[in-house]
C-alpha cells in the first residue's frame, strides 16, 4: 500500500465507518512482505470452543493471528508446546485516535506486579506472552512488542496457565485470574516504537516494518 492510498483510506474510515475493523485489512497489507512464508488468520470473532482455545491463549483473542503454515486447528482439550511454537505472532488493532497503552504502563506492571490487572492491559500483556510478538496499532501509531527471552520455565508456566484456564472455565460461572498465578514469574517485554505517526514518517515506518522477523 502506498502512502497516498493509506491516507485516503484513513480519511474515508473517519468519515464513513470509524471502527477498528476497518484497520484490519490495512494493517495486514502493511505487514504482508514480512509474512510471505506464514499464514494470517482473522480470529477476533472466535469463541472459547475446543478449536478456539489456542487462539484465546492466556487472556484474549487478538485481531489477527500469525501462524506457521503447518499449523492445523484441531479440537484440543489441552494445548502442548509443539502446537504453541506454531503461533508466530499477532496483530492487536485499535480504532483510529484510540489512545494506546503506553510503554510506561507496561513497565510499571512488570516492575511493581500489582495484585490485579486492568482488563485492557491484562489482555495486551497476556497476548504478548502467548503470541510472543505483537504489532500494536491504532492505524497511526505503531508499536512492536515481544518477549525478550523465553526460558524453559517461562514456556512451561505459560502453557500450564492456559491449560489450567481451560479446565477452570468448564464451570462457566467462574472467572479465571491468570495474573494471580503468574505475576511472580520474571519476564521482560521489549516495546519498540515503530512510529508515533506513520503518515508523517512513512518511509521510515515501512523500513522498520520490513525488518520484523516473526521466526
Amino acid at each position: 500500500m502506498e502512502k497516498q492510498e493509506y491516507i485516503e483510506e484513513v480519511n474515508l474510515i473517519k468519515e464513513q465507518n470509524d471502527t477498528e475493523f476497518e484497520i484490519y485489512p490495512m494493517a495486514v497489507e502493511i505487514i504482508q512482505p514480512t509474512i510471505k512464508n506464514l499464514s494470517k488468520r482473522y480470529v477476533f470473532a472466535r469463541r472459547k470452543t475446543d478449536k478456539g482455545q489456542i487462539y484465546y491463549g492466556i487472556s484474549s483473542f487478538p485481531d489477527v493471528a500469525i501462524l506457521d503454515k503447518k499449523f492445523k486447528n484441531i479440537s484440543n482439550k489441552t494445548i502442548n508446546e509443539d502446537v504453541w511454537h506454531q503461533l508466530k505472532g499477532c496483530l492487536e488493532v485499535k480504532a483510529l485516535e484510540t489512545e494506546l497503552i503506553t510503554r510506561f504502563q507496561i513497565e510499571e506492571v512488570i516492575s511493581k506486579k500489582p495484585d490485579k490487572l486492568g482488563q485492557k492491559i491484562g489482555h495486551l500483556i497476556g497476548e504478548i506472552l502467548w503470541y510472543k510478538k505483537v504489532i500494536y496499532t491504532n492505524g497511526i501509531e505503531w508499536r512492536y512488542l515481544y518477549i525478550k527471552e523465553y526460558s524453559e520455565e517461562l514456556i512451561k508456566r505459560i502453557i500450564g496457565i492456559v491449560n489450567n484456564r481451560i479446565d477452570f472455565e468448564k464451570n462457566p460461572k467462574r472467572e479465571f485470574n491468570w495474573w494471580e498465578s503468574f505475576k511472580n514469574i520474571d519476564f521482560e517485554i521489549v516495546d519498540e516504537c515503530i512510529t508515533e505517526n506513520c503518515i508523517e514518517n512513512w518511509d521510515g515506518f515501512i523500513a522498520k516494518i520490513h525488518k520484523i522477523n516473526w521466526e
